[in-house]
């Protein structure tokens, strides 16, 4: 079965693989300048276009896209990108891919669309702890084939492109606003009612990947330039962009690490065209992005042999089973959520995300997340060329904490329910083995002054060697869920034209009467908002500035302040228009039931007369 399904997938175009370890960065400025509409006849300027995803319930949504067109203040239309491009959307809620750097007419840009192709569409959601396959339909019922979305740059959204000032947006396809997903049909059904985003101020930025060929290293001025080869690409024009880097650079380069200075002379002896792959932040303020990571060489999945991205779900000696959230091809095929065996030998090189040290076979257990570097027959790897430990990330309820380890209720592990994993073996003897419901976290010298019994919580770092438990896993950072990110969505049974109990220009306060949905999602830990004393209210930061879009009859519009904002959905909702949902991302503050939000999304819809 799975060879059939490479066999399929070498039919289609290559895609990227959306991974938090293998991210990139890259050297971009801010847009700024000024034009008359009609832009600047032969004058044309440089933009950046990078896409991402909020989080929604989807294990993968891959698509093929067929175009982003950008739309001029006179009318005039232009294609940036050059190639259609295959990509999981689902992959993309904790980063954000850049796929192209393109040269345009200089202009005002008052329109942004996507074009996206259905009719090879893997989409699987997780029905009882199972990745399962949905059918796509419209708001008829009807077969998803190709569906064209688009977002207004108006106003202060505008997006000017003048000559020597280049440009950035982000295109944000947001799957949980976007889509109602029926999980008791059989199959299940996502019904789609696309709601897209534009960003050309880095509101919301997120760790950004790029992907390419290593074009030049510049010791004398600390940074990398590549050819871009975004989403698995191994041809075509998408321009070059740069990375930053500086002495807590970390490296990896044909499996052996380095850092600062070391990494970046070993990066100036590989050949020019060498696959590469950076990982780091944007700078909202000086549009600089500082390389944290960079990969090269055989160190990078999809590059010239077969790579397997998952997590060890099971260990039985050598032989490791592995939930492979992607599979990639040394011809840039893909296929998703297949269960694989990877069978280790005494030489298998090891590595560790973000280390240095000397790791071995034994290092990988149970819940350890990985990239594993080989030749793939059907479903087995034997003697991988090379394996990087990945970082890993927990989820659940504090149980206790002694001072040297925290003991919480396993719910979550690197996406996936920890009902799925088999401990056996990970202990020093079998009463040791590691137990979901009282997994032992050493803290060393964390502080955990803000984290109490029965929080939930988060933690990053990396599971203890097979057989060496307890402890269970290494903690990097431990940090409680009403601290991290969070998505917050709302839904009503029937659109609602009285959907807040008070509104004013700085809050939203929202009546959960006759809603469908209510819920804050952190880390796919999900917070019923009718369990809080107070209803939920829904406020910007500070400053007021931020991206909040209402959709209504399938257009889109933005607006970069919260009472603007505000002002216009008290007029549109006049009694024959309510809100549908409401889809909000930022962080959420139990003690008050508050939602502090830089990223809303509200869908208005007629009343029912």
């Amino acid at each position: 079965m799975f060879q059939l399904i490479l066999n399929k997938l070498k039919q289609r175009r290559p895609w990227a693989l959306g991974l938090a370890a293998l991210l990139g960065t890259s050297l971009l400025s801010g847009c700024g300048g000024s034009s008359d509409d009609g832009g600047a006849g032969a004058d044309s300027g440089e933009i950046v276009i990078g896409l991402t995803d909020a989080e929604g319930d989807f294990l993968n949504y891959a698509v093929d896209v067929l175009s982003i067109k950008l739309t001029r203040a006179d009318g005039t239309e232009v294609e940036t990108l050059p190639l259609n491009s295959r990509i999981d959307f689902a992959q993309y809620v904790d980063m954000t891919e850049f796929v192209t750097a393109a040269t345009i007419p200089s202009g005002r840009y008052v329109r942004a669309s996507l074009m996206l192709d259905y009719g090879n569409a893997d989409v699987q959601v997780e029905v009882s702890g199972n990745p399962t396959a949905a059918d796509l339909v419209d708001a008829d019922g009807n077969p998803v084939t190709t569906l064209e979305m688009a977002v207004k740059l108006e106003g202060r959204n505008a997006l000017v492109i003048a000559p020597g000032i280049p440009a950035h947006l982000t295109l944000d396809f947001d799957l949980d606003a976007s889509h109602r997903v029926d999980t008791t049909a059989t199959p299940p059904v996502a019904t789609v009612e696309p709601m897209l985003l534009a960003d050309i101020n880095l509101q919301d930025p997120k760790p950004h990947r790029l992907r390419g060929l290593l074009d030049e290293v510049d010791q004398a001025h600390n940074h990398i330039q590549l050819t871009m080869r975004p989403l698995l690409h191994r041809l075509g024009r998408f321009g070059h962009l740069k990375a930053h880097i500086d002495a807590d650079t970390m490296y990896e380069i044909n499996g052996t690490s380095y850092q600062g200075d070391a990494g970046l002379i070993a990066m100036s002896e590989l050949a020019q065209n060498t696959w590469t792959v950076v990982i780091g932040m944007p700078n909202r303020t000086t549009r600089d992005f500082l390389a944290t990571e960079v990969y090269a060489g055989s160190s990078v999945p999809g590059g010239d042999q077969d790579s397997v991205i998952g997590v060890v779900t099971a260990r039985n000696g050598d032989q490791l089973s592995v939930d492979a959230g992607a599979v990639v091809t040394a011809e840039g095929h893909l296929a998703f959520h297949q269960n694989i065996t990877i069978n280790l030998n005494p030489d298998t090189p090891v590595s560790r995300q973000l280390s240095q040290g000397e790791f071995g076979k034994d290092d990988i257990s149970v819940g350890q997340r990985i990239a594993a570097i080989g030749e793939l027959t059907q479903t087995t790897m034997t003697a991988p060329r090379h394996v990087r430990m990945l970082m890993n990330d927990i989820a659940g309820d504090v149980i206790e904490d002694n001072g040297a380890e925290l003991a919480i209720d396993l719910q979550d592990m690197n996406g996936r329910r920890s009902g799925v994993f088999d401990f056996t073996g990970t202990g020093t003897d079998p009463a040791q083995d590691a137990d979901p419901s009282n997994y032992q976290v050493a803290i060393s010298s964390l502080s955990l002054d803000n984290i109490a019994a029965l929080d939930p919580v988060r933690v990053r770092g990396f599971v203890t060697p097979f057989g060496t438990a307890p402890a269970d896993f290494e903690a990097q950072s431990v940090i409680n869920l009403a601290d991290v990110r969070a998505a917050l969505f709302v839904s009503w049974e029937a659109p609602s034209s009285a959907p807040f109990s008070s509104q004013s220009d700085t809050a939203l306060v929202i009546d959960l009467a006759d809603t469908g949905r209510h819920h804050v999602k952190r880390r796919r830990m999900v917070t019923d908002l009718t369990t809080f004393a107070l209803p939920p209210t829904l406020q910007p930061d500070e400053d007021g500035n931020g991206i909040f879009a209402i959709r209504q009859t399938g257009a889109i519009q933005i607006y970069r302040q919260f009472d603007d904002f505000s002002r216009a959905l008290r007029e549109a909702l006049d009694g024959a228009v309510g809100i549908s949902r409401i889809h909000a991302q930022g962080h959420f503050d139990d003690s008050t039931a508050t939602f502090t939000s830089r990223v809303i999304r509200v869908i208005l819809e007629p009343v029912a007369p």
